[in-house]
């Protein structure tokens, strides 16, 4: 685990301890001073002097004073503890505990999710997610999806999370501001965008006019107080005033309570716009996010100004007065439909690159909370090379690490039940998501092609729509052969235990053709399994590997290292006789 998260655990938790001792000792304070002054309250009535009287008066200030240092410490507490939350979620990833009770239905864009456990129960996107908001929670599944990415996209991930990851506690300090937000994991910011539907026509004209009735009631109030007009034409011209205000705003409901709506909802993100734009960064990524969410702070403030003027409308005594002087629907609905009209991108913007900041720090927790890590060279030639590549969900210390290197090469990998085989390529394809991310991967070295990611991993029946296994398999199979025809782009395909789902003589045979028909493509293949007749084809682009187990005293060991040529044991036996199924 980075050693920025041990010492910004250790400089909270004393910190908290501290204030924690500070606020027991303001809570018996303020009880003390609350008996002194019932005391001086019974002593003031009995005796009545001057000095019991201004006792009392003393005694209230300090107590107002204590209470409101003991609530800014209280405030500080609350503060330390989410940050002390949050490290203990980044200590619970690095010591492998974090796993997921929940199972999120998220729905996989690419059929690689499952396979590779990008998203579901205790996936890849539950061990990065450190997002608050629920599109910056979108948008990370999107990311790990790889609906969009290149090389040059990847080269800009890769410099901005490599500078958040020297940076943890603008990360920390982040994620904290932003879970202060209210109702951020439910509130769809898209939802409230009303800068950004069809644009209302903003009259200057309403706004003439009720500046001229504005100043007419300012004279009219002044010549009557000074006596020189009766007092009867100022309740009128009021009356005729608020009649108009109210007329307005039913004319303009709808108006008005999108504005309600959106700035409530809008300015809860004050605090977070205003942290992003006190940093300084340096990679071109995040320099345009700060950029993109200061243009939006400028507006945000706009929008803080009129949730203010429009607060007035929910008091009697500021609504009758405001519009009688100053004629406050007029002005709030006109403020409002010009910044909508002058601001109609800028704000959106900054709020997407809000999510992606979001994203970039969740992205980022792979650098955080393992040891091994590299960030991924992205190459030209079709070739993988891997050395000490680990699982990033496994248990760093108990997970047993491979050097891999290949080209665009068939590789078939045998080996006894639970020996590694099919770990080992979701080992690589999960790392290879990481890369196209743009993150740090789970190995001392990495580097890899773009290339398009298929699997035939966890195929399952689906009777709703009467396709069993070997069906499945074959509609897998298929999208990697129509692929191929209508794009030169280089793909990689992991198939566990091909065509299991059908007998024996049509999977050899099936699986013959196929391993012809991928050796004449432009693609990488990792293929487990248990045929050793497949390792024997005569194909230059074919290589085996193997995974082994030994026995000792009657104990079967694994040691999940992967090795050159076709394994030589089978287990199946030895497993069968140690559950009792047979003798």
């Amino acid at each position: 685990m980075d050693k920025q998260i041990s010492k910004a655990k250790k400089e909270y938790q004393t910190i908290k301890d501290i204030d924690e001792i500070k606020s027991s000792k303001l809570s018996k304070m303020r009880l003390l001073l609350f008996f002194i002054f019932l005391l001086l309250l019974i002593s003031l009535i009995k005796w009545n002097t001057p000095v019991i009287l201004c006792s009392i008066i003393a005694v209230i200030v300090i107590f107002i004073f204590v209470a409101v240092y003991h609530n800014n410490i209280e405030n500080e507490i609350k503060k330390l503890t989410t940050y002390l939350t949050i490290i203990s979620k980044y200590e619970d990833r690095s010591t492998g505990n974090w796993k997921m009770n929940t199972n999120d239905q998220e729905e996989a864009e690419q059929q690689f999710m499952p396979d590779l456990d990008i998203i579901g129960k205790n996936s890849l996107f539950q061990f990065l997610n450190f997002t608050s908001s629920l599109d910056g929670k979108k948008r990370l599944i999107d990311s790990l999806s790889l609906k969009e990415f290149s090389k040059s996209s990847i080269n800009s991930n890769q410099k901005s999370i490599q500078e958040l990851k020297n940076n943890f506690k603008f990360s920390l300090h982040f994620q904290e501001k932003m879970s202060k937000i209210d109702k951020i994991n439910k509130t769809d910011y898209k939802d409230y965008l009303y800068f950004f539907e069809s644009n209302p026509k903003n009259s200057i004209k309403e706004l003439i006019v009720s500046l001229i009735i504005t100043t007419i009631t300012i004279i009219i109030t002044i010549l009557t107080l000074l006596g020189l007009i009766p007092t009867f034409y100022l309740t009128g011209l009021i009356i005729l005033e608020l009649i108009s205000s109210y007329v307005y705003v039913f004319l303009y409901n709808e108006d008005f309570e999108r504005i309600s709506k959106c700035t409530r909802v809008y300015r809860e993100l004050k605090d977070i716009y205003k942290y992003v734009e006190t940093k300084e960064f340096t990679s071109p990524k995040l320099k345009q996010i700060k950029k993109d969410i200061e243009k939006g702070n400028i507006i945000l403030n706009k929008l803080t100004k009129i949730a203010d003027l429009d607060s007035y409308r929910n008091n009697f005594i500021t609504y009758v007065l405001f519009n009688c002087f100053a004629s406050l629907n007029f002005v709030i609905r006109y403020k409002y439909v010009k910044l909508l009209n002058e601001n109609n991108e800028d704000f959106e913007i900054s709020i997407k690159r809000l999510e992606e900041l979001e994203t970039l720090i969740s992205l980022t927790t792979i650098g955080y909370v393992k040891e091994t890590t590299t960030i991924p060279k992205i190459i030209d030639e079709i070739s993988l090379s891997m050395q000490a590549i680990k699982h990033p969900l496994l248990k760093e210390d108990e997970c047993i690490s491979n050097d891999f290197k290949c080209l665009n090469d068939i590789n078939i990998i045998t080996g006894s039940n639970m020996s590694g085989k099919t770990s080992f390529m979701r080992t690589i394809g999960i790392n290879l998501i990481l890369a196209y991310t743009g993150t740090y991967v789970t190995a001392e070295e990495f580097s890899c092609p773009i290339l398009k990611i298929f699997t035939s991993i966890n195929v399952k029946d689906d009777i709703s729509n009467g396709i069993s296994t070997f069906y499945g398999e074959l509609k897998r199979i298929k999208a990697v052969l129509d692929y191929s025809k209508k794009s030169s782009d280089t793909m990689i395909i992991f198939i566990d235990e091909i065509f299991k789902g059908t007998n024996y003589n049509d999977r050899i045979l099936g699986a013959k053709e196929i391993l012809k028909k991928f050796s004449e493509l432009n693609c990488i293949v990792f293929l487990t399994t248990h045929d050793f007749e497949l390792c024997e084809i005569k194909n230059k682009n074919i290589n085996n590997y193997h995974f082994k187990e030994t026995y000792e005293k009657d104990k079967i060991h694994f040691d999940y290292k992967i090795k050159k040529g076709m394994c030589q044991t089978t287990n199946a036996k030895y497993l069968m006789q140690q559950m009792d199924i047979i003798d």
